[in-house]
Formats: structure tokens, C-alpha cells, sequence
């Protein structure tokens, strides 16, 4: 197991806030990740074109936590809701880089948005995962 920290990202409203960097270092971890789910790049986006959809979160909240080795982003996870008085679901997602995978940091962030929904009393929760491994029916 390798130190590292979990925090929660505050959702930068600007390119030009303080936490914007870490926002694109969140990015370039989906970017990676899907990328190597999918097996394609065609489902890149950039920071400045993800940043609306996180920003509007009026029927939808949302929250990012990112996992932090020596202050570098290596892994992030999304939790998201929705509004509705009787909604218990909860979407969850968490991904690692390669290079960091294997040593707990996936089952943190994973515990991470867990505990959340939890604490929500979400109690249907929605896992989204990509995995090149995947078999594909037809």
C-alpha cells in the first residue's frame, strides 16, 4: 500500500480558480481510464468542456473526491444524485491510473462515495465502470 490522501475536489467555477488544476488532473485520470476501457480516444474531453455539466447541479448534485500521491492527482471518484424527495439512487464511479492501481487507493475512493450514499441513505447505488476486459454480448 502506497501513501496517499483522498479529498474532496472543490468544483473550480472558473479555468481561473484555485482548484482548476487539480479539475484537470481529474480529467486527464477519466481521460485515461475510459481511453483504456474503450480502447479509444474518441471519448476524450477536456476540462473546460466537462466543467459545465459538473457546474450544473441543479437537478443533479454532484461531487468529485481525488486521491493524491506526493500532491498528484492519481485517481478521482464521482458521486451523483438527484433531487427528487423519494430518489435513493446514487451514481458512483471511481478510476485510478495504471501505474497506481493495486495498491488500495481504488477501494478508498470506492468506500468514499459508499459511505456518502450511505450517509444519504441512497440505497441504490449505480456503479459505472469501462474495462477492455468486458465481454461483449451481440
Amino acid at each position: 500500500m502506497s501513501d496517499f490522501s483522498i479529498d474532496e475536489l472543490i468544483i473550480p467555477a472558473t479555468p481561473n480558480a484555485p482548484s482548476w488544476p487539480d479539475f484537470e488532473a481529474a480529467t486527464r485520470v477519466r481521460n485515461i481510464t475510459e481511453a483504456e476501457g474503450f480502447g479509444t480516444n474518441d471519448l476524450q474531453y477536456s476540462a473546460a468542456g466537462l466543467l459545465p455539466g459538473w457546474l450544473n447541479t441543479k437537478y443533479d448534485p454532484k461531487r468529485m473526491f481525488v486521491a493524491r500521491v506526493g500532491g498528484a492527482v492519481v485517481g478521482r471518484a464521482a458521486y451523483e444524485t438527484l433531487q427528487g424527495p423519494n430518489d435513493d439512487h446514487a451514481w458512483l464511479i471511481a478510476q485510478v491510473l495504471p501505474a497506481w492501481r493495486n495498491r488500495g487507493i481504488d477501494t478508498a475512493l470506492a468506500d468514499r462515495v459508499e459511505l456518502l450514499a450511505a450517509t444519504e441513505n441512497r440505497h441504490e447505488l449505480i456503479v459505472y465502470t469501462v474495462s477492455a476486459d468486458a465481454r461483449v454480448n451481440a
